[in-house]
């Protein structure tokens, strides 16, 4: 790494403040056509406890060290020429928001956030590198003499199964984790490699020998007291996941889906990071067995819509689905929405991978920000389909669309119920 504080000429091209630091922005020459940028981070605020934003400086790569444009020591961090560090000041103080309340949520489930700086950089102090045990037990924290299932719970996401193991050279509480909707999208594997102490079990026998994630706590008698140990603390644990652990998860990859905006994140994601996967989803069993498909498409249809709308929405995206056709609605794909930028993904949905794009058109989505980004991603396709069908609308209203032409054929929610549109969208389907 080159020292970003020194070289043949530096110049501070911009000088601002924004959520507690102070940034510099410093153009560096080291020969005649060899520039490099960097950004100069000076923290001035810190909370009494808990993570810092030096921590969350340090996650993203952030280096500390005596700072030749600072007063004292900075944070400093390579950057590509033209980065927009106004912008990423913004989405810093959103992500560490974000941070404290993944932080406050998973702290009940007995999952803790290393702090590598703590106050430390306030107080003038070494790297405070204060980092949480991960209990990594000598075997698989499924197999042992002694596995009985404890309890279970579970949230709109996930399903939490609580189970205690012994008899062997293990001893302890096993938390077992299974997504309700699989699969799970690379950021999720790489947010639980940054949370630590999560691994994989392919034969999970609480969920019906499907995959698990595990972790593990380990039994911990008070030497002193021979009626003192730890149960209490593993069930509270436990029975906290069902209102926080969803909750923090999600938290934590919106935080890096803030901060990818800018090409920079904490987590390590397995695949390279781009704006979208290649696959967006692996395909589920339909309820009708499909030929190999062969279009282009990862989708039949796609359903765009208000949330005032979401019950029509929903009971057409059933119907069709079960009908054994691919449908994206965003109710079907909800942790694999997390981590993602929203507005890419959502444009690669209806501008691409979809052969139809169906539309509830009524006065509040003329008015919702995401189902405008929808609508002009879905407008953009409808204009390279050079006249072909592709926006199939359904009027619940008669608010007038900006860009959608008078003269596409639409179906009424007055004159159809939405079973009599979901057949028809379905012998639609079947026609092409």
């Amino acid at each position: 790494m080159r020292d970003l504080h020194s070289a043949l000429k530096t110049n501070v091209v911009d000088n601002f403040q924004e959520g507690g630091i102070r940034y510099k922005v410093v153009r560096l020459q080291y020969g005649r056509d060899d520039y490099t940028d960097s950004i100069h981070a000076n923290p001035s605020s810190y909370t009494l406890s808990g993570l810092q934003t030096p921590d969350i400086l340090s996650f993203l790569g952030f280096k500390r060290g005596g700072c030749a444009f600072h007063d004292g020591e900075c944070f400093v961090k390579e950057i590509p020429l033209g980065f927009n560090a106004k912008e990423f000041a913004k989405s810093f103080k959103i992500a560490y928001e974000l941070f404290l309340e993944a932080s406050r949520n998973l702290d009940k489930c007995g999952i803790f956030f290393n702090q590598p700086e703590g106050s430390s950089f306030f107080n003038h102090r070494p790297p405070w590198n204060k980092r949480y045990p991960v209990y990594r037990p000598g075997g698989n924290g499924h197999i042992a003499p002694i596995s009985e299932k404890k309890k279970a719970s579970e949230d709109d996401f996930f399903r939490f199964v609580f189970s205690w193991i012994s008899g062997a050279e293990d001893k302890g509480w096993t938390i077992h984790y299974r997504a309700k909707h699989m699969p799970l999208p690379p950021e999720f594997s790489a947010a639980l490699d940054f949370l630590g102490g999560f691994s994989i079990f392919n034969e999970c026998p609480e969920f019906d020998f499907e995959s698990c994630w595990w972790r593990f706590i380990p039994f911990d008698e008070d030497e002193r007291d021979i009626w003192r140990d730890n149960a209490e603390i593993a069930h509270r644990y436990f029975d906290a996941h069902a209102e926080h652990f969803s909750s923090g998860l999600k938290q934590l990859l919106a935080a890096h889906a803030e901060l990818q905006k800018h090409g920079i994140s904490f987590l390590e994601v397995r695949e390279p990071i781009r704006p979208l996967p290649e696959k967006l989803f692996v395909k589920r069993e339909s309820a009708i067995p499909r030929a190999e498909p062969t279009s282009p498409f990862s989708f039949d249809v796609a359903i765009s819509y208000a949330t005032s709308e979401k019950e029509l929405a929903e009971a057409l995206a059933k119907q069709v689905r079960e009908a054994g056709f691919e449908v994206f609605y965003d109710g079907f794909y909800p942790e694999q929405l997390w981590g993602k930028d929203l507005a890419s993904f959502f444009d690669r949905i209806y501008r691409k991978e979809s052969k139809f794009c169906v539309m509830f058109i009524s006065n509040q989505y003329a008015q919702r920000m995401w189902t405008t980004y929808e609508r002009r991603s879905a407008q953009a396709r409808a204009i390279e389909e050079k006249g072909n069908e592709y926006i199939l609308p359904i009027r619940i209203d008669n608010t007038d669309l900006d860009g959608l032409p008078p003269t596409i054929g639409y179906l009424s929610i007055v004159k159809f119920t939405i079973d009599e549109i979901a057949q028809l969208l379905i012998k639609k389907l079947r026609s092409q």
